[in-house]
């Protein structure tokens, strides 16, 4: 069982992962601004998805950067992030988020490691949700 004092850093630390995929993560799409990605996600970074036809998709990170461009933003667009889990043990973590907006919805799930004092996402799992879900 864990003491009162690992449950208390816990929940701060959760707060903390929070505070930075929100600054972040929520906002870089919110912005389509590839410079807010580059403050959460690792270097080493992957994405791991399914395309269209179910095949196994890995993106890097410079690929994934590539598809945001803030001059072509949609402002419009209402993003939403829901945070469902986030999992802390030691320097690691996991989160499963909603974030969606009027045209797209997905569960994100995220690996994290806390280097240096920061949380960053080491690797993220995605589906697409559509009326079947």
């Amino acid at each position: 069982m864990l003491s009162n004092q690992t449950e208390k850093g816990n929940e701060i630390e959760k707060k903390v992962i929070e505070k930075v995929i929100m600054d972040y993560y929520h906002e870089g799409h919110v912005k389509s601004d590839p410079e807010l990605y580059k403050k959460i996600l690792h270097d080493e970074w992957k994405f791991f998805l399914f395309d269209e036809d179910d095949q196994l998709w890995i993106v890097d990170k410079d690929e994934y950067l590539s598809w945001y461009n803030p001059e072509k933003v949609n402002k419009n667009l209402n993003w939403n992030t829901t945070f469902y889990n986030i999992d802390i043990t030691g320097n690691i973590g996991a989160v499963k988020l909603k974030i969606e907006c009027e045209e797209v919805s997905y569960i994100d799930y995220f690996n994290l490691m806390k280097l240096n004092g920061r949380w960053w996402i080491m690797h993220k799992v995605s589906h697409k949700l559509d009326d079947n879900d």
